[in-house]
């Protein structure tokens, strides 16, 4: 659905039917959301005992370190808060879902099919980050 969100964002924005300043402001929210999910504190998705929290935001900031720390900087690569962390390993995420997306519509023959194919992907690299299951068997 986080992906989804960012595609209808760009659409909007690309069309003028909203500012990019009202777009980061809800990507920015969007993050948050996202963050307080994988940390548990949302009562609304049940926390993975012993992974919400450190363990998954790690493991989400590791699915594109390069991305990370030229988004955070190299000193910001461990903040000492897991909240901070998961946020912005949730802002790599979205980030990662806008460039996918632009990647995807610039080529030849593109089409909303292909589109959200580039996008599950992402999706898909991130999701299996945040499964307790695939940190235990790495």
């Amino acid at each position: 659905m986080a992906a989804e969100e960012v595609l209808f964002r760009l659409v909007s924005v690309s069309s003028g039917k909203m500012t990019a300043d009202r777009a980061r402001d809800m990507d920015d929210a969007l993050a948050k959301h996202l963050a307080r999910a994988l940390m548990g504190e949302n009562p609304e998705f049940a926390p993975a005992r012993g992974w919400s929290g450190w363990p998954c935001a790690r493991s989400l900031a590791a699915v594109d370190e390069h991305s990370f720390s030229q988004l955070f900087g190299a000193d910001n690569a461990q903040p000492d808060n897991p909240r901070v962390l998961m946020v912005q390993a949730a802002t790599v995420f979205y980030r990662a879902i806008y460039s996918v997306i632009r990647q995807e519509i610039v080529l030849e023959g593109a089409t909303q099919q292909s589109v959200r194919k580039a996008m599950a992907q992402v999706v898909d690299k991130y999701a299996l980050a945040a499964m307790p299951a695939a940190h235990k068997a790495a």
